[in-house]
């Protein structure tokens, strides 16, 4: 195995694990499962061999250790010291619910077995052969009659870097979607970019921090990788680090910190101002860092003097001197002090100004790139696949306008000046005929947003294919249906950034546990297959480009290479990751073009789109209804769907097991259902009748549905939740639950498009037995 980093030293995971380091942290954390006792070893019932895994069902790579016998996975546990599933080294690692359960979806025969095409109306078996031919027949006829341009890209999570050279640069399509941006945490992503400290500015360097802000995250229940709570838990525990949970629901999170802050809904950029408020007034702040490495501090600053505490107070709901305390403790505590945000703070209308507020307060007392604080995280460089593409083609849509900036029917949408779509506004885009057709990949976008409106719009499409594991409401409804092997059934590579190892970067890589069941194809066979039809059908001799590599270890080798390793390598070991590279803090000291924007004027995209939606460029304080929907009336309650450790974006919810321990965990197992709840609290139940276990109906202005109810004073009044994912369009859609997407329509941040997902809901009880 090769051991040498790209910086010359001779640093390796072995290396570096020889040489000791921080001890395991905690270990009983919420969700942090194994799927044995105490850590797993060889299953009983004979012998087993191993493999290895990286976790995909939230794509963060968490590293599995899978137990294979006669063709099956037995049993996963985690992997030691993996950056992802690890506090680091030393230390055991650990899956998930959602990631034990890949054991579940490898072997599920819910799955789809075959692929499929539409004839005469309906679905029917055909071999691989004809589906390929097929797909290049319809993807030719689609190109001729609406033009490549009109076909959206929806391929999501990926084991393989190629999609985008199928559908972007070999086919043509300038439109693409995915979870990111638009219905993620666009405004946490895109801030952070343009504020100087990227989009990583939401995981802070856990295990060095004295004070961590969990804003708007449930980070011990629904985190991007078990480093974060582990990391968390070990700061408590060996730094003494204080807890603070920002966030309307009292969430496991909440549970184990010093402190929650129970805020009102969408009041987040209030808080953040208040907090800047007192930290500048106490003259808190770093004042070397904000002079020398900072603009536009100045309109920061009056911004922040004209959100004194007692007025933040009225708007947030809590009292000024909690403000006080809690700006004075992460303050005194930095640069040792991180805020954890995500998509709690994002996915509402104002979320823009909320995570400007709120990364504005990390330039404000300097914890940028150091320990304990905002790391500027690093990837392990692999060769781009230019460099490793030894043939040349044409990038068929190098020079094509997206329709949100092309046509004069979106001039009214200051995300275009942003983004390239918005993922609420493509069934307009398919009524006005700038999108015919989809490919979609691993995802269901009918339920992330404007679901009805997603629904007719996929019915109206020329052509729907669809590259999944199970029936959803896209597989259901394509014309072409290809399924795809799971993660467990094909090789794969990750490269991480934010990790339990703060001055390394690394990479994991596993090749296939199990060979792909039943009739399914890994993603890069799948493409693959695909571009070898359309080279037929076409005469196109660039299609056949992927013909270079002989399967898909040989193009990961050929990613790798430059870092002197091949997948063998990784996988071979005692564990499935290298660290490549150490990088130290406080890059930006050296680095001439660092500069942490409070004032975003210089950037001229996003003062355009500002100007157009009525915001400045400064941080500032923007009311919930301003954007999106206000509360009141026939609709008196604030919705908000959100996510649990046990499903990921709605692909789980075939797995029984998942569903058992999600009724489980809101004590409701007793109950025949297993679908999505409602949380409320006995001041919003009791006036309507609701107990915990009855069924209950949500109306919004444009939607409703049924799902039973959970009464509890974990959720503050007049704030209801529930889990997304269930229920119409989804890969259970005859089980119990509620698309609670139905309940919304085109509400979004007006900057990057993001899903609005804070709704104005009146519930009623259901009533019947």
């Amino acid at each position: 195995m090769s051991t040498g980093g790209r910086d010359g030293t001779s640093l390796t995971r072995r290396t570096l694990l020889k040489a000791g380091g921080a001890a395991a942290g905690a270990a009983a954390l919420g969700g942090c499962l194994s799927s044995g006792d105490g850590p797993a070893d060889e299953p009983s019932g004979g012998e087993a061999t191993t493999a290895f895994g990286n976790c995909w069902m939230c794509s963060h790579n968490c590293g599995q250790k899978a137990y294979v016998r006669d063709g099956s996975v037995v049993n996963l546990t985690g992997v030691d010291g993996h950056p992802r599933g690890s506090a680091g080294p030393d230390t055991e690692g650990t899956l998930c619910p959602k990631g034990l359960a890949q054991l579940d979806k490898t072997h599920d025969p819910k799955r789809i077995k075959e692929p499929h095409v539409r004839k005469n109306g309906e679905l029917q078996k055909v071999s691989w052969d004809e589906a390929f031919q097929y797909t290049a027949q319809r993807l030719v006829e689609f190109k001729e009659q609406n033009g490549a341009e009109t076909l959206l890209d929806a391929t999501s999570w990926a084991e393989t870097p190629i999609f985008s050279t199928v559908w972007r640069e070999l086919y043509g399509t300038p439109e693409r979607i995915s979870r990111g941006i638009h219905v993620c945490a666009g405004p946490t992503f895109v801030t952070g970019g343009m504020m100087g400290v990227g989009s990583n500015n939401r995981v802070p360097d856990y295990q060095n921090s004295k004070y961590i802000i969990a804003w708007g995250r449930n980070q011990l229940n629904s985190f991007a990788g078990q480093f974060e709570a582990k990391g968390t838990l070990e700061a408590i525990e060996k730094n003494g680090a204080k807890l603070v949970t920002i966030d309307p629901q009292h969430t496991i999170t909440a549970e184990k910190s010093d402190k929650w802050l129970p805020i009102k809904p969408r009041t987040d950029g209030a808080l953040a101002l208040a907090m800047a408020n007192v930290i500048i007034e106490e003259e808190l702040y770093d004042q070397e860092f904000v002079e020398n490495y900072t603009y536009g501090f100045d309109a920061y600053r009056e911004a922040a003097a004209d959100m004194p505490p007692e007025e933040a107070a009225e708007i947030t709901g809590i009292p000024a001197d909690e403000i006080r305390e809690v700006a004075r403790g992460f303050a005194e505590a930095a640069p040792q002090a991180g805020i954890s945000v995500w998509t709690g703070t994002s996915q509402m209308g104002n979320g823009w100004k909320a995570t400007q507020n709120i990364t504005a307060l990390n330039g404000l007392v300097g914890n940028i790139d150091r320990p304990g604080g905002l790391r500027l995280w690093e990837y392990a460089s692999t060769a781009s696949f230019g460099e490793v593409c030894e043939m040349d083609y044409t990038n068929r849509a190098e020079f094509k306008e997206p329709a949100i900036t092309k046509y004069d029917e979106y001039s009214d949408y200051p995300v275009r000046h942003i983004t390239d779509i918005a993922h609420n506004l493509v069934p307009e885009m398919v009524d006005n005929g700038h999108i015919n057709g989809i490919v979609v990949h691993h995802d269901d976008p009918l339920k992330d947003g404007n679901a009805d409106a997603w629904i007719e719009a996929i019915e109206k499409m020329d052509l729907v294919l669809s590259i999944d594991a199970y029936w959803n409401g896209v597989s259901r409804n394509a014309d072409i249906v290809l399924p795809e092997a799971t993660q467990l059934e094909k090789d794969t590579l990750g490269t991480g950034n934010w990790s339990a190892y703060p001055n390394h970067k690394w990479i994991t890589g596993s090749k296939a546990a199990v060979d792909p069941q039943w009739n399914t194809k890994p993603d890069f066979d799948i493409l693959v297959g695909i571009a070898n039809a359309m080279a037929e059908e076409t005469g196109e001799e660039d299609w056949t480009v992927f013909q270079q590599w002989d399967d898909h270890e040989d193009f990961i080798d050929d990613q790798l290479s430059v870092l002197d390793l091949t997948l063998e390598d990784i996988d071979s070991g005692e564990v499935n990751y290298e660290l490549v590279e150490s990088y130290d803090y406080e890059k930006w000291k050296d680095n001439d073009n660092f500069t942490f924007r409070f004032d975003l004027d210089q950037v001229g995209s996003f003062a355009q789109a500002a100007e157009e939606a009525g915001m400045t460029t400064a941080p500032e304080w923007i009311p919930p209804g301003e954007y999106g929907d206000e509360i009141g009336g026939d609709y008196p309650l604030e919705f908000y769907d959100v996510r649990s450790v046990f499903f990921s974006h709605g692909s789980n919810q075939p797995h029984d097991r998942l569903r058992d321990q999600f009724a489980k965990r809101n004590r409701l197992d007793d109950e025949d259902y297993r679908g999505n709840y409602l949380h409320l609290n006995p001041a919003d139940a009791e006036p309507r009748g609701i107990e915990s276990g009855d069924m209950v109906r949500v109306e919004s202005r444009t939607g409703s549905g049924e799902l039973m109810a959970v009464v509890s004073e974990r959720a503050r009044p007049g704030f209801v939740t529930a889990e997304y994912g269930f229920g119409e369009t989804s890969a259970t859609p005859d089980g119990e639950g509620m698309n609670t997407m139905t309940l919304h329509d085109k509400q979004m941040d007006p900057i990057t498009g993001q899903v609005d997902r804070h709704i104005a809901v009146e519930v009623e009880s259901a009533g019947g037995e």
